[in-house]
């Protein structure tokens, strides 16, 4: 299911789509901000992040679920805010679905290349599956507490699932992260972007921020910008929809 919040059907909607251990309040300020410029805005809730935790059994029963959230939304036409490992499951979900794909997508910091990917997934394949891993994402944003280690495998084998694709974006494109991103290698992250597709990966540096680790990853949030800084930030979000095409398709 998705939950949905409209103040305007005047401009074209904006579906949200959070990250992983993400709660659905988090996504509150930035869902107000486009609803307040005329957006209508729905927000779906990734498999496992709802009432049914163990709904996400496996990588397959996830990606299942997530279509099936998909199919939810109908045919009209919208735009896609993806975060993190949200912008991973779309990825994945577009490959299988060249239909009723979003006009255009705005990925922050996508969780497609992430630090020393090869090392984690080696020692996570040790590990039990019901191991218990304190999170790491500012207590404000999480859903759990804890996550296991089958949960941070499933986001790991999106990833190489995604990689043996080795496809393009399949529709308009705007990447943006902070260079200084926990989770994401933003440099490894930029290189392959720009290789495989003619989008660019924009850089968005907050050398003020001071609130511990993990916040240079949190990318969807007015407390970890500059007041001046998330109006530019959002602005150019909105520009891009309506107005931009970052990169060019035949």
């Amino acid at each position: 299911m998705t939950n949905s919040y409209s103040l305007s059907q005047s401009r074209p909607r904006i579906l949200f789509i959070h990250g992983l251990n993400n709660n659905s309040d988090s996504f509150k300020p930035i869902m107000q901000h486009f609803e307040s410029r005329g957006f209508e805005t729905e927000f779906l809730i990734l498999p496992g992040h709802d009432d049914n935790r163990k709904e996400a059994r496996d990588f397959e029963s996830s990606l299942a679920l997530f279509d099936q959230k998909m199919k939810a939304l109908g045919d009209r036409p919208y735009y896609v805010i993806a975060f993190s490992h949200g912008a991973l499951y779309l990825q994945l979900w577009m490959e299988k679905n060249p239909t009723n794909k979003p006009l255009k997508q705005a990925l922050l910091a996508p969780a497609l290349y992430t630090h020393r990917q090869g090392t984690v997934r080696s020692l996570l394949a040790f590990l039990p599956a019901f191991l218990w891993v304190k999170s790491l994402s500012p207590k404000e944003f999480r859903r759990y507490e804890f996550l296991t280690v089958a949960e941070y495998r499933m986001l790991l084998k999106g990833m190489v699932t995604l990689h043996k694709l080795e496809r393009s974006f399949q529709i308009p494109t705007m990447v943006m992260i902070d260079p200084k991103d926990e989770l994401v290698d933003a440099e490894t992250l930029k290189e392959e972007v720009e290789k495989k597709n003619e989008t660019k990966v924009i850089f968005y540096e907050r050398g003020y921020l001071n609130k511990g680790l993990g916040s240079h990853h949190i990318l969807f949030h007015p407390d970890y910008f500059l007041p001046n800084d998330w109006t530019l930030f959002m602005s150019s979000i909105e520009d891009f929809f309506l107005h931009s095409d970052l990169r060019n398709h035949s």
